[in-house]
């Protein structure tokens, strides 16, 4: 039985152009409230579990700041707790995550990048993306550092979040985005009132980073479905997630002994180039 169509919106699995490495894929996963708090500073044994029934591993998460600072990952759980929004890794195996209740979620993925043994293994990126964090140019950052790492061919899927219909927003702060990303992020609510497209937002700065939107944000966290923590319409304090991370998949070989098709391999990961792009 296929999933609802809401709920087949938050998962996705994109291929990653491999060369002559072993294939791999990226992951991505939204959660909802149906997935429960997934708070950083929330209980930890029911956040240990509530991560492992997404992917298993320790995580990379971030103290978000709604700035601009980008970390690199080259370990599992490395640089987990960095004060930055938004982290990159070539690392199979080694997830990625960012935390929302009404900011938007972003995972970028991309081909290339220098795997063990010189193969272009892929590369992925989490963004957290609130309203500041576009306007000091977070997206571009974690898509220059992509690129600094020998990204190729950015792909984005963003999740989740606050849409004009719920987002009354300040004329003054509105400005500041429009005068970065143009009119188009401006809009009203379902009332009248001035709001911020955030979505559109999101989309001019994947647009400025080069990137292709392969899934745009599927609903809205204040009215949409299922149903989703927001800060805005509620006053919510706990959080959903997105998660990415690259997963070696198995590739049938030919057997050395027999010629026919022999075991499956899982690939090693190569390490990123460590750096940190943007200031807070």
């Amino acid at each position: 039985m296929r999933p609802p169509a809401e709920t087949a919106a938050l998962s996705h699995a994109l291929p990653l152009a491999s060369g002559t490495g072993p294939a791999r894929v990226a992951h991505v996963r939204f959660t909802s409230a149906a997935d429960g708090d997934l708070r950083v500073d929330g209980a930890q044994p029911a956040l240990d579990a509530r991560r492992r029934a997404l992917v298993a591993g320790p995580w990379t998460w971030l103290r978000q700041v709604h700035g601009s600072v980008v970390v690199t990952v080259d370990a599992p759980g490395a640089a987990a707790g960095s004060r930055a929004d938004a982290a990159v890794t070539a690392v199979v195996g080694a997830p990625l995550a960012v935390h929302t209740a009404d900011c938007a979620a972003v995972a970028l993925v991309a081909d290339g990048g220098d795997g063990a043994g010189g193969e272009n293994g892929g590369l992925v990126a989490a963004v957290h993306a609130g309203w500041r964090g576009l306007a000091a140019g977070v997206v571009e950052r974690a898509a220059d550092a992509l690129r600094d790492a020998g990204a190729t061919g950015l792909r984005a899927v963003v999740g989740p979040c606050i849409h004009p219909c719920c987002y009354e927003f300040g004329v003054a702060d509105l400005d500041r985005v429009a005068g970065r990303y143009g009119d188009g992020v401006r809009a009203v609510t379902t009332t009248g009132r001035h709001a911020l497209d955030l979505p559109a937002a999101v989309g001019q700065a994947l647009a400025a980073a080069d990137a292709d939107v392969v899934a745009p944000s599927p609903a809205c966290t204040a009215c949409g479905t299922p149903p989703f923590f927001s800060h805005r319409a509620r006053g919510d304090t706990a959080r959903q997630a997105m998660v990415v991370w690259i997963e070696a998949a198995f590739r049938e070989r030919p057997s050395r002994v027999t010629g026919q098709q022999g075991a499956s391999d899982r690939g090693p990961s190569g390490p990123l180039r460590s750096s940190k792009s943007g200031k807070q």
